[in-house]
Formats: structure tokens, C-alpha cells, sequence
């Protein structure tokens, strides 16, 4: 008996993080974390060529459908060689800031390494002043110097020993592995001349790659019916500019003759404003009206077909100190919508005419429509899920994840912020464990960070663009 194929391909993008990484690195580790294995405990993909990016290193992963699961590609957005000429400089500025600051200003996962180097600039400091005194003492009462030291000093003397230590040997090598990877994040957001043109490159690749994987057709007709967008670390910050950027240009889209609200937009609206109390349940109802609305925005006509966006491990969770220099800044600027949130800022007009109603409101009306999304709506319909591995202890986190952390104080409500409480051990490795969510393919129980993929993914319990059944016929062509 045939198999019965589902109608629509999904498409997968994953976008790595900082570093000096490697093509197809990321969305190779990827793919099996990502795509649940078959039930002999194994990965049935192939490798073919990228059609939508034309580079040579690039390629596509494709694992074809099967009775719960639409055909899938993975595509790999790799933008690391156009972050070049990193110095070590460049990184002065955003390290000073993150440096003179309170420990409760610090980002949680970064107070630990906070104050480390805080005790060890101290350490440091008190053994120049209390050894001083031995070069003015004969050598037979340096003992009683020494017995001192040991009784008032102690660990905090021995610690600046070793962190001394430490950065003669690491001289040279802690420079040139700054610069390969966090220095990449700083410049990425810095508004100087000198950064400004690589930022635009790395936007433009990405939105180069959404806007062919909307216009790709395979016999006349749309190729794909959904994407999911997953990003790692900075990777988090070049999509959520791609996905911002992009919705700008066709948020206002439709077939000629529709007049009214797209289907689903009141029951976003009414899922926002319960989500001022969250609760898991208000959280999936608030996700299932998004979805509601992006299949009202297809069936109007609109292109879209973003469904999920998937940020792990990222630095987003202290954007305010990277997008600008403190909070209030930050905040003045998600005020203006200069940047989405998760549900959006309330629309209202120059005039101030909506400012009457307590119901959030997202879209304008135009001379020929009614409930026209605005351009920084983007995430009324795009599902926000957020995972990351929560750096130990709570308050002041050394043993984890540094770089990753919880969007929802910052970005919105809307957003699902998972702390990853599963892949004990390796989650706790200090720092390094900002490497690791890929790596853990065949745990897919006990909260690991694949099990929450599998679930925020949706490859198997959601066919795409089923609304609109305007797809090739046969789920696993070319």
C-alpha cells in the first residue's frame, strides 16, 4: 500500500554562532539534535546541493517525509567570513561597561566570571603592597613576612598567584581566542564606520536567503510551506534583524479584494492581554493564536511562511548593554518599535487616536483594509521559543552557560523561555557549556536540550501551510 506523503515541504535554517566556524559544522551537529531518529535509532538524511544560496561550500540536508512528518530541509546559514579583521580593542568598550558596574547590573551569567576577575585584581593588588616590604628586610626575616601573608592574605594571595600565573602562559593565546569569538558579538552591534559594512553584509546574506526560500517554486508552485528559523548565540541577533527587516517589506501583502482582519488577529490580541499573568496554559493558548493568525495572513494572501523562531544560548539576554548603553535607552527604543517584541508594542497613530483604547492593538486600517500588521508586528504570528542552559548559582552563575539567559524581561512576555534542566554535567562546565546544545543527540528525555528542540521544532505534529494546500503534490521531490 502506498504511503500517503504530506502535501508541503518545511524548511529548517539554522544560524551559528560566534566564532571562527567552519561551513556546515553547525548544521551537521544540528541535524541529528534536531530531527528525531527513526526507530532503529538512526538518521535517515541526505546530502544535496544548496539551491538557494549558490555557494560552493554550502549544502542542504534533506530528510524526506515520512506518515507524520513532511519532507524537511536544513539549510545553514554561514556568515563567519564575513566577520574579519576582529582586534582585541574592539572589545574595550562594551568590557568596560560590563565591568564598572554593581553586581546585580552585571548579566547573571556573567556575575561569576564578574568577580573573579574582581578578586583576582585584588589578590594582585594586596600581594604588590604586602610584598613590597621583603625587598627592604634581610633574608633571615622573610620567614615572619611570609607566615603573615599566609594568616591574612591566604586564599586570596594564592588565587592571585595562579591568576598571574595563568595570563603569563595565556599571553598571547587569549588575545587571538577573544577575537575569534566575543569580539564578534560587539562588532556585529557596533554603529561605527568600521563595523557598519560587515553588519550589512551579514543582514543582507540572510535576508537574501529568506527572500529565495519564499520565491523558490517547484512546477509553478510554492516549494515550501513553513520555515523555522533556529539560531545559536550571536547567530539569535542575525536572524531577529532578518526576520524584523524582512516582515517590514511585505507586512502589508494580500490578494487584490480583501478587505477585512486577517483570521486569528482578536484572538492575539485577546491571548496578549492574558499573558500579564503567564501561566503555562496562557502560554500555549497565546502560541496557538500566533498560529492562527499566520494561517489568517495566508489564506489573505501574504507570503509569509515563517512559523518558529528558536534563539539557544544567547546573548540577547543583556542586549540592552549591547544594542545601547543602558536600560533606559533600550527601553526608549522598544517604545518607538525600533524593536520588535514578543507580542509586539501596541500600534497607535501620529495623532494618538488609539490611545484611548486598553486592548493592544497591532495593526492600522488603510483606505482599502482593514487590519493591516504593521512592520514591527512580526512576532503577533512568529512563534518565539528561548532555551539556554541556566549558569550556577542562581544569583551569581559561574558554572554554566554564560552567554545565555532568559529574553522575556527584554524582548516579551510572548517569549517561551525554557531553562534547560536537563544534560547535567556537561551543562555545567564553566563557559564552555555555551558549545554544547547540539551535542546531545540520543537524549531526547529528563528535560534535555534535545527534547525541548523536538518539541519546539514541530516537525512531526504540525503539516505546513495546510490552510492554504497550494504545494507541489508530491511531499518528496527535488
Amino acid at each position: 500500500m502506498a504511503q500517503t506523503e504530506p502535501v508541503m515541504r518545511q524548511v529548517v535554517v539554522v544560524v551559528h554562532g560566534m566564532g571562527e566556524q567552519r561551513p556546515l559544522d553547525t548544521l551537521t551537529r544540528f541535524v541529528r539534535a534536531g530531527l528525531p531518529p527513526d526507530g532503529d535509532n538512526k538518521w535517515r538524511f541526505t546530502s544535496q546541493a544548496d539551491i538557494m544560496t549558490g555557494k560552493y561550500e554550502s549544502r542542504r540536508f534533506v530528510a524526506l517525509a515520512t506518515e507524520d512528518r513532511p519532507r524537511t530541509e536544513f539549510f545553514e546559514y554561514h556568515w563567519a567570513h564575513l566577520m574579519q579583521g576582529n582586534r582585541l580593542a574592539d572589545l574595550w568598550p562594551t568590557f568596560r561597561r560590563l565591568l564598572f558596574r554593581w553586581p546585580w547590573r552585571v548579566p547573571r551569567g556573567l556575575r561569576g566570571s564578574w568577580l573573579l576577575f574582581w578578586a583576582a585584581a585584588f589578590s594582585l593588588a594586596v600581594l604588590a603592597v604586602a610584598i613590597t616590604p621583603l625587598a627592604e628586610l634581610p633574608p633571615k626575616e622573610w620567614g615572619s613576612v611570609v607566615k603573615w601573608l599566609t594568616k591574612w592574605v591566604g586564599i586570596t594571595g594564592i588565587l592571585g598567584v595562579v591568576v598571574a600565573y595563568v595570563l603569563l602562559l595565556a599571553g598571547k593565546a587569549l588575545p587571538r581566542a577573544v577575537t575569534k569569538s566575543f569580539v564578534d558579538v560587539v562588532r556585529y552591534l557596533d554603529t561605527s564606520p568600521r563595523s557598519y559594512e560587515v553588519r550589512h553584509q551579514i543582514r543582507k546574506g540572510f535576508v537574501e536567503l529568506l527572500e529565495a526560500l519564499h520565491k523558490s517554486e517547484y512546477e509553478g508552485k510554492p516549494r515550501y510551506g513553513r520555515i523555522v528559523i533556529v539560531a545559536h548565540s550571536l547567530g539569535a541577533y542575525i536572524a531577529y534583524d532578518g526576520i524584523c527587516h524582512l516582515w517590514a517589506t511585505i507586512n502589508d501583502q494580500a490578494r487584490p479584494g480583501q478587505t477585512g482582519h486577517p483570521a486569528g488577529l482578536s484572538e492575539v490580541v485577546n491571548a496578549a492581554a492574558g499573558l500579564k499573568t503567564p501561566t503555562d496554559k496562557k502560554m500555549e493558548k497565546w502560541q496557538g493564536a500566533q498560529h492562527q493568525l499566520w494561517r489568517g495572513l495566508r489564506e489573505q494572501g501574504n507570503p509569509w511562511l515563517i512559523t518558529d523562531f528558536i534563539s539557544v544560548g544567547t546573548p540577547m539576554y543583556f542586549a540592552d548593554l549591547l544594542y545601547t548603553r543602558k536600560r533606559t535607552q533600550f527601553d526608549e527604543r522598544v517604545k518607538r518599535r525600533e524593536l520588535p517584541t514578543c507580542p509586539p508594542e501596541r500600534y497607535d497613530s501620529p495623532e494618538g487616536e488609539n490611545n484611548r483604547e486598553r486592548r493592544p492593538r497591532y495593526s492600522y486600517t488603510r483606505s482599502d483594509r482593514l487590519g493591516v500588521l504593521y512592520d514591527g508586528a512580526p512576532f503577533a504570528f512568529v512563534r518565539w521559543t528561548n532555551m539556554w542552559f541556566p549558569a550556577w548559582p542562581e544569583r551569581f552563575g559561574f558554572f554554566g552557560d554564560w552567554f545565555g539567559g532568559p529574553l522575556q524581561e527584554l524582548f516579551g512576555i510572548g517569549i517561551k523561555d525554557i531553562p534547560v534542566k536537563g544534560n547535567r554535567g556537561c551543562r555545567w562546565l564553566p563557559g564552555y557549556a555555551h558549545a554544547l546544545y547540539f551535542k546531545f543527540p540520543m537524549k531526547r528525555d529528563g528535560g534535555s536540550v534535545t527534547e525541548h528542540l523536538d518539541v519546539a521544532l514541530r516537525l512531526r505534529c504540525e503539516p505546513p501551510d495546510a490552510a492554504t494546500n497550494d504545494g507541489p503534490a508530491d511531499g518528496n521531490a527535488a
